[in-house]
């Protein structure tokens, strides 16, 4: 016999894990989630916001953090092999802030970088070579297949500079207006 809950809906989540555990509306897309995480390739992906690339992303975080733990009743139960789980770096822009000037977002995205880094054993050593050097190596020297890097909201920046006044006079201007609301055009008329 068929239950009749009905789940709720889940406008605005952004976390796969409080998704699942609120027993809210997820449509199964973790066949194509599978077919992605299985290839071992670097990955952009693009799409408009509210397009949900967030939780896309957190869902990759919970299944490459805590392997299937959250996936019972979805498609990927049945594909994905084994009980591994990976170190996972998950850096979101949205926490850098570049309306108070460049200096001051050079050092929030290194200090974000050392942050989300240092968890997984990253030593910075400001007495050393620059920060992308320090990790470009210290990445090279983690075991293959050990550590996911997911990049969230990688345009957030781009999209609050667009929203400050006289953006037009920017280099950017031209090709983002300031009505925009910070999104890329689409290419349509």
């Amino acid at each position: 016999m068929a239950s009749n809950v009905l789940l709720n809906l889940s406008l605005g989540t952004s976390s796969f894990r409080g998704l699942r555990k609120a027993n809210q509306i997820y449509v199964d897309k973790t066949r194509l989630i599978f077919d992605l995480a299985s290839q071992r390739r670097k990955y952009l992906l693009v799409r408009p916001r509210g397009f949900g690339k967030s939780l896309l992303i957190s869902t990759f975080e919970t299944l490459f953090k805590n392997g299937l733990e959250d996936f019972c009743g979805l498609e990927i139960e049945k594909l994905w092999k084994g009980e591994r789980t990976y170190s996972v770096v998950k850096f979101d822009f949205s926490e850098i802030k570049p309306i108070f000037g460049l200096k001051k977002f050079e050092r929030d995205l290194k200090d974000r970088l050392i942050d989300n880094f240092s968890g997984q054993g990253f030593s910075y050593d400001p007495n050393s070579t620059s920060l992308f050097s320090q990790l470009s190596k210290w990445l090279g020297d983690q075991p293959a297949n050990s550590l996911v890097v997911l990049i969230d909201e990688y345009d957030a920046p781009l999209r609050k500079l667009c929203k400050i006044r006289n953006f037009s006079q920017s280099p950017f201007g031209g090709f983002i207006s300031e009505e925009s609301d910070g999104n890329f055009p689409s290419g349509r008329n």
